[in-house]
């Protein structure tokens, strides 16, 4: 066996691009958050976990399909599931797909993946939302690519800062290769890019030869106003890909996701895809789900998701230190919250889980380095109960810190 110092001398030489300096492991386990009263992550809610459905729907897919569910599958999905999901699309959001303009990814968070092999060389230019999902962060970091971040406001992406920075980069000779854009109660501000907007985004990526990204892990979860077109629908020009997952309904355990797109643009990313099709057995358990149980268990979620927004509404309104901001979300599972300078957050998370509550510092959200009196917190996954006394827990330290911040 190698000794560890052989280890160290070798392994540094042998290390791609990719793997030197990366930053340490993405925390978030559903069993460590239990134990705490945890905002952190978008998990969903525990017992609202659909289990005696899907122990129906896999008993019937295993009588069925047996042969094929615990077979190695076909690398754009298996097509019960994708006869679904275009099924689900239609109904759900209007969006009319063909089966070669589909591919079943492991969650969205693959299918980011994939985009990003397929598009993005070691050095290229993306164009990102920012504040923005951290998952998102760390994916342009360990390709190298460029993030360049344009803000988000009330009405979702500020397209007049999006126009200015890409006349600044077609200044300087660079094509962006997407802007990713989430567009329904974005991850982590909680926003919606309003369709006004939407349409221009297409616009300009069209004027300026980019693609979209359009992430939408959220667009089933919506608890007030009116449905807003995906810039998918919007788009005529085949220039937008569309990721979105079964994790916010479903189960985030099923990890199924998937992408739309151009054809022969979900081609290659099918051929970039080696893992042997994305969970084979989950996917014909999935098919059996969605027809018979998806709309009335997203109702059952709103339902609770909805009572747990007001309810944390409530509590910041009630706990939070004067000159702090927060948004108010239409669905989806979190809330923004800007904290008067002078406040670091990522030095009150220490502070807070030692009080057993947790919640995601806003600095992990930006990628160039701001946020710091910014935090993102989950109402998913912590009981009714359990919101009003973590509130009030974290507005007792961000007070602390701010008396702090003044001596």
């Amino acid at each position: 066996m190698a000794t560890t110092q052989t280890i160290d001398r070798v392994l540094p030489g042998l290390l791609s691009r990719r793997a030197k300096d990366l930053p340490g492991p993405r925390l978030g386990d559903p069993r460590d958050s239990a134990k705490l009263i945890s905002f952190l992550a978008g998990f969903p809610d525990p017992k609202s976990l659909p289990a005696e459905e899907v122990i129906a729907a896999t008993r019937t897919a295993l009588t069925n399909q047996g042969e094929w569910a615990l077979q190695y599958g076909a690398t754009r999905g298996q097509q019960p599931l994708v006869e679904a999901l275009i099924e689900k699309l239609a109904r759900d959001q209007d969006i009319h797909v063909a089966p070669a303009e589909i591919l079943v990814t492991s969650g969205a968070s693959q299918a980011l993946a994939l985009i990003i092999d397929a598009l993005v060389d070691w050095g290229d230019t993306v164009i990102t939302e920012q504040p923005t999902w951290s998952g998102a962060v760390r994916a342009f970091s360990n390709a190298g690519a460029k993030p360049v971040p344009v803000p988000v406001d009330d009405e979702g992406t500020d397209v007049a800062a999006l126009e200015r920075i890409l006349n600044e980069r077609k200044a300087e000779g660079i094509t962006p290769k997407f802007i990713y854009v989430i567009s329904n109660f974005q991850n982590p501000v909680g926003v919606s890019t309003t369709e006004e907007r939407r349409k221009r985004i297409i616009e300009l990526a069209h004027e300026f030869g980019t693609f979209i990204v359009e992430d939408d892990a959220y667009s089933d979860l919506r608890y007030s106003g009116q449905r807003i077109p995906s810039i998918y629908q919007l788009d005529d020009g085949g220039t937008t890909l569309y990721m979105s997952t079964l994790s916010k309904t479903l189960g985030a355990g099923m990890r199924l996701g998937w992408v739309l797109g151009d054809a022969g643009l979900i081609s290659k990313l099918s051929v970039l895809k080696v893992d042997g099709g994305s969970n084979v057995f989950g996917s014909y358990v999935a098919a059996e789900w969605i027809p018979n149980h998806f709309t009335g268990h997203v109702d059952e979620l709103k339902r609770i998701y909805h009572r747990r927004r007001d309810l944390m509404l409530k509590a910041l309104n009630e706990h939070m230190p004067a000159g702090t901001n927060w948004t108010k979300p239409d669905g989806g599972f979190f809330i923004w919250v800007t904290l008067p300078e002078g406040v670091d957050t990522s030095r009150m998370l220490p502070q807070a889980r030692e009080r057993g509550v947790e919640f995601l510092p806003g600095a992990g959200c930006y990628v160039d380095g701001g946020g710091k009196n910014t935090l993102r917190l989950s109402y998913s996954f912590a009981s009714d109960e359990q919101i009003e006394p973590g509130i009030r827990i974290l507005g007792e330290i961000a007070k602390g810190e701010l008396l702090e911040a003044k001596v």
